[in-house]
């Protein structure tokens, strides 16, 4: 071998050499910024800064592209910060890269489940190999696909077999919150979620379910110092964000409710949640044409709710496109016959729109009801009255004259009994099975079974308000009064709401009781002073009492957010303006009334005792007098000022 060639090699083998330390060194720098990356990302998850830490997880993986490790610790965060998409990259660059699928498939049933592909997820949790570390994750992610099929005690199964496993595992005990709270057991969520914070204080989805939790129990001012504590622990969590936004609009909040929503918009540009209550203060506010833009940014599985859809139809309707609301409110009946309120838009978007036979089919289940609401019996005599049905409608709009406060009753059911006995007799402690087939038994008059069915329920289910007012309900309909008050009281310790406050309103006042009545109305709006049904309690029972100068700033404060359309209210402010003596503004208001619905009883009467008592048109208050005679010729009010304006 020639000195050259010797030369030649030596000097490639040095280059090798020198090229092959560089590449060490790079891999090493490489490798060493991963790893930096990966300790800072670990850092920020134990403060809880998820966001910081999906950020320099990111970083990590940029920098090694090959690490499964870091792959599948970013798949868990993103599933945290409910990101489906960046997961199941992840996910699956981890097992093309060889990762074994023990040790993802708990992160790829997640996944799969965020994105609303549930069989897929429960094909992931039950049929793939699983790591045995990974499995009490794994049963709480199955227990809430069973509930999303609907099945609550194949989801108990799931979240007992994870706490058998891990009994301290706080997200565990969230999730057993979480169906409790699903099935009604207020009481019993309350338990579940008190044992997760025991074990982990500062987990926020447990704060967040518990301030939900607390929402519908004591009401709205309740509810908001759950949300703040989460948001103290993590201020850029999206969920606790959206429940603190939406309560304090329901509070009238709307200034701290739009900064809540603003702090959303950075966090999540597309959010649908915060576009919708942006939406709904629009409308609130009457700008139904900037209601219905905003909804149009509303999509995916939230804009196919409820409440999204019934608020597009409401500014469809508001904005003059009867036959757009129509459709929509069609298929929300469809979804929930039993929704009264629901019924009443469609009937009268269904009025509006000129067909009144649909109108009549649609309000007809709520306006035969004995406890219909005033408003729904003027509206069906409306309908009738359109029809040409003139004296079905005379006798609608004579009982919508003078509104009572009526005990709820139960709802009807269209689940034939057979069908409701075997679903209540497959679960006789789930308040959703029970009570559907309770109701038929109480339209039957059957009150000794619908007895043993609510006995069932109630065993060992404390906690659950809807099986409390069920026992009422049953008691109410066998004529046992005292029995049904003591199942509204019972059903008041868990929770306060709506369904509990007009039933047990309504019980009081039916049993004599005005003062305890009183008690409860003071009670809900200490916690809940923006509700629309608290404050028209209120405010007829300051009328009741002849609290005239407390009831008038509640009157006035309904009329402001309901519109001045409401006869019986103008004309309840016109009678509160007429017993403080101020008759200018008494006629004003009972003119007002009385141009909306003259058919009616009280606003008729309202007007002419406000002008006999203004003093100056005795021909006009005889005419008004003597017509509200007429219409009610047995009432002795009416009787007594027709009596004094025929002397004048």
């Amino acid at each position: 071998m020639s000195y050259a060639f010797r030369q030649m090699l030596t000097s490639g083998y040095r280059s090798a050499l020198v090229i092959a330390l560089l590449a060490g060194i790079a891999h090493a720098a490489v490798e060493s910024e991963a790893r930096e990356a990966f300790s800072e990302a670990q850092d920020y998850i134990a403060q809880r800064d998820l966001r910081s830490a999906k950020v320099e997880l990111l970083n990590a993986v940029k920098a090694d592209a090959d690490w499964i490790d870091a792959r599948l610790k970013l798949a868990e965060v993103a599933l945290e910060l409910f990101d489906p998409v960046t997961a199941r990259e992840h996910i699956d660059k981890a097992s093309e890269l060889g990762a074994d699928e023990s040790a993802y498939s708990h992160l790829q049933g997640h996944a799969r489940w965020l994105a609303g592909d549930v069989a897929g997820a429960e094909q992931a949790l039950t049929q793939k190999r699983m790591a045995k570390a990974n499995l009490p994750y794994a049963y709480r992610i199955l227990g809430r696909v069973y509930l999303a099929q609907g099945d609550s005690i194949a989801a108990a199964q799931a979240f007992d077999n994870g706490l058998q496993l891990e009994p301290k595992d706080a997200r565990l005990w969230t999730e057993v919150g979480r169906l409790r709270y699903v099935v009604a057991d207020l009481g019993g969520a309350t338990g579940a979620l008190e044992t997760a914070l025991q074990h982990d204080p500062a987990n926020v989805r447990a704060l967040e379910l518990r301030g939900r939790i607390v929402r519908d129990q004591f009401g709205l001012t309740a509810a908001l110092p759950w949300f703040e504590r989460g948001l103290q622990i993590d201020p850029n969590d999206v969920p606790l964000l959206e429940e603190y936004g939406a309560t304090l609009g329901e509070l009238g909040r709307y200034r701290d409710m739009l900064a809540q929503v603003r702090k959303i918009l950075t966090l999540d540009t597309g959010n649908a949640k915060a576009f919708y209550m942006q939406a709904t203060l629009a409308a609130r506010s009457g700008d139904y044409a900037l209601a219905r833009r905003i909804m149009e940014k509303v999509g995916g599985r939230f804009a196919e709710l409820p409440g999204p859809q019934m608020l597009v139809a409401v500014s469809e309707y508001e904005l003059g496109n009867f036959n757009t609301a129509i459709e929509i409110l069609t298929r929300l009946v469809s979804d929930q016959p039993h929704n009264n309120e629901l019924r009443t838009l469609l009937a009268r978007a269904l009025h509006r729109s000129g067909d009144q036979t649909a109108a009549w089919d649609a309000i007809a289940p709520v306006a035969n009801r004995e406890d219909a609401d005033h408003y729904s019996i003027a509206l069906a005599g409306r309908i009738l009255e359109a029809l040409g049905e003139r004296d079905a409608a005379a006798f609608r709009l004579d009982r919508a004259a003078f509104p009572q406060l009526v005990q709820p009753l139960a709802l009807a059911e269209n689940q034939s009994p057979g069908v409701a006995a075997a679903e209540a007799g497959r679960d006789p402690r789930n308040a959703a099975k029970v009570i559907p087939y309770v109701r038929l038994l109480l339209s039957a008059g059957a009150f000794d079974q619908a007895r043993s069915a609510v006995a069932a329920l109630v065993s060992g289910n404390d906690g659950v308000a809807e099986a409390q007012l069920l026992v009422g309900d049953v008691e109410l309909a066998a004529g046992n009064r005292a029995g049904a008050i003591t199942a509204y009281e019972k059903a008041r310790q868990v929770a306060l709401n709506d369904a509990v406050l007009g039933r047990l309103v309504a019980a009081y006042r039916g049993a004599g009781n005005s003062d305890a009545a009183s008690k409860t109305i003071a009670e809900y709006l200490a916690y809940n002073p923006s509700s629309l049904l608290g404050q028209r309690l209120a405010a007829f029972d300051m009328i009741d009492r002849k609290l005239w100068d407390q009831a008038l700033p509640t009157l006035y404060r309904l009329r402001a957010r309901t519109g001045v359309n409401d006869s019986v209210l103008n004309a309840n402010i016109a009678r509160t303006l007429t017993a403080l003596g101020e008759h200018d503004d008494a006629v004003r208001e009972a003119r007002l009334a009385y141009r909306i619905d003259p058919a009616n009883i009280m606003t008729t009467y309202a007007y002419g005792r406000a002008v006999l008592l203004q003093g100056g048109d005795a021909k006009r208050a005889r005419d008004l007098l003597r017509k509200a005679s007429k219409l009610a010729p047995d009432d002795r009010d009416i009787a007594r000022d027709y009596r004094a304006a025929q002397k004048l």
